[in-house]
C-alpha cells in the first residue's frame, strides 16, 4: 500500500515537461510591456507595438493661426483626434534601433526610421522622424500638460521631415554632461522627397548640469527629490518652398506666398523638474527671405508654463491631480507694430496611470492682433488619452 500510494503521488506530481516547456517560450517569447505588446525572443530582437487614442471635446476647434481665424463662427466638436498605431525596438542586433508611427484619422504615416549605434555615445539615424529642435514639440502630444500645444508651435515647429543626423553625448555624469544634435534635413517637410534646391540644416546643443538628460516629457511624475534641469540653444538654417512645417506636411504662414526661400531660426530654451513641479520655456527668432525678390520677414515669440502637483506642497489636494499654467506671446511680423498674438491658458490632469491614461481640461484666453484684424475668444477643451 505504501509503495502504491508513493507512485501516484509521483505520477501526480510529476509536470508535462513539453507543456511547461511551451508555456514558458510563450511566456518569454510575448509580454505586454510598459510600451505596448513585446516580442522578446532570444538574441539581439526586442520588437513592441502599441496603440495610443486620444479623444477630445473642443468648443472652439481648428487651427487658429490669426485673428481672421478667431472671427469665424465654429460649432463645438467631439472627436477621436488622434488614433495612433506604432511601435519599433532592436531588430537583429543590439546596434539596431527601428521605429514607426502611423495616424489612422488623418492617413500619415508620420516616423519611419533606424536609429545605428556608433558607439555608446554616438548615433547615425535615417528616415523620416520628428526633427529635435524644441522640447515643446519633441514631447510627445501624449505627454503634454494641455490638450494641445502652444501657438508658438504654429510659428516655430520644424517638425517631421525625411533626413540623416548624427547625435551624442559627452562628459557624462559631469557637471559638463551634454547631448548634441546635428541633422540635415529635406526642406520638404512630412512626406516630402528629396530636391536639389531645398535642404536644412539642424543643430541643438544641451547642456544637462546634474549630470542627467531630463526626458522630453512635460509634469514631473516622478516627483524628483533633487532638482534636474536642461538648458539648450539651437539654430536651423537652409532653403526650402515652405515657411511652417506640422504633421501635415509643409505649408506657408500667414502672409507668405513664395516658394522659394532661405529660412533661419534660433532658439533658445530652459526646463526643469522638481518635487512635482515642472518648468519649460522657449524663445524663438525666425527669418523667412524670399530669394526671389530679396524681400525679408522676421518673427518672434515663445512660451513659459509651469506645472504643479499641488498635494506635494497641500495633503488635501487630490495627489492624482496636476494644475498648469502657460502664457505664450507671438509676434508674427517684427515689421510691423500692435501686430502681437497671446494665449493664456490653465489646466488640470488627472493621471489614471501617468501618460498613458489620463484626462485633461484646459481653458484658453486668445487674444490675437494681426494684418489689421483684431480678435478675442475663450476656448475650452476636454480630452482624454489612452494607450495601450
Amino acid at each position: 500500500m505504501s509503495a502504491l500510494a508513493d507512485s501516484l503521488q509521483t505520477e501526480t506530481v510529476e509536470p508535462d515537461a513539453s507543456a511547461v516547456s511551451d508555456s514558458d517560450a510563450s511566456r518569454e517569447l510575448w509580454y505586454y510591456g510598459k510600451k505596448g505588446l513585446t516580442y522578446d525572443p532570444e538574441g539581439s530582437t526586442n520588437l513592441w507595438i502599441g496603440i495610443r487614442l486620444q479623444t477630445r471635446f473642443d468648443d472652439y476647434p481648428g487651427q487658429n493661426s490669426s485673428a481672421a481665424d478667431l472671427l469665424l463662427e465654429r460649432d463645438s466638436e467631439l472627436d477621436l483626434n488622434r488614433a495612433r498605431l506604432k511601435g519599433g525596438g532592436l531588430l537583429g542586433a543590439d546596434w539596431l534601433d527601428v521605429y514607426f508611427e502611423y495616424d489612422q484619422p488623418s492617413g500619415y504615416l508620420l516616423d519611419l526610421r533606424a536609429t545605428l549605434r556608433l558607439s555608446d555615445q554616438l548615433f547615425l539615424r535615417m528616415g523620416q522622424w520628428k526633427s529635435e529642435y524644441n522640447r515643446e514639440r519633441i514631447d510627445s502630444s501624449g505627454k503634454q500638460q494641455m490638450t494641445e500645444r502652444s501657438i508658438s508651435n504654429y510659428w516655430f515647429a520644424i517638425d517631421r521631415q525625411a533626413g540623416v543626423g548624427l547625435n551624442g553625448r559627452f562628459a557624462h555624469g559631469t557637471r559638463a554632461d551634454s547631448k548634441w544634435w546635428l541633422e540635415y534635413l529635406s526642406g520638404e517637410g512630412r512626406g516630402g522627397g528629396w530636391r536639389s534646391d531645398s535642404g536644412l540644416w539642424l543643430a541643438r546643443y544641451q547642456w544637462n548640469p546634474q549630470g542627467t538628460p531630463l526626458p522630453f516629457s512635460q509634469s514631473d511624475l516622478k516627483r524628483r527629490e533633487r532638482v534636474l534641469t536642461s538648458v539648450a540653444v539651437a539654430v536651423v538654417d537652409g532653403r526650402t518652398p515652405y515657411s511652417r512645417f506640422s504633421s501635415d506636411g509643409g505649408d506657408q504662414l500667414p502672409g507668405i506666398t513664395t516658394e522659394d526661400n532661405d529660412l533661419t531660426q534660433l532658439l533658445f530654451e530652459t526646463a526643469a523638474h522638481w518635487r512635482g513641479v515642472s518648468w519649460q520655456q522657449e524663445l524663438h527668432s525666425k527669418r523667412v527671405r524670399d530669394r526671389t525678390y530679396g524681400a525679408s520677414r522676421e518673427m518672434r515669440g515663445g512660451y513659459i508654463q509651469l506645472g504643479s502637483f499641488v498635494n506635494e506642497w497641500w495633503r488635501l489636494w487630490p495627489r492624482q491631480l496636476e494644475l498648469a499654467g502657460r502664457l505664450s506671446i507671438v509676434d508674427p511680423d517684427r515689421s510691423l507694430s500692435g501686430n502681437t498674438e497671446k494665449e493664456r491658458t490653465l489646466g488640470l490632469n488627472w493621471f489614471f496611470n501617468g501618460h498613458r491614461n489620463k484626462l485633461t481640461l484646459d481653458y484658453s484666453w486668445l487674444n490675437f492682433e494681426d494684418f489689421g484684424d483684431s480678435a478675442t475668444r475663450n476656448r475650452l477643451r476636454l480630452q482624454w488619452e489612452l494607450s495601450f
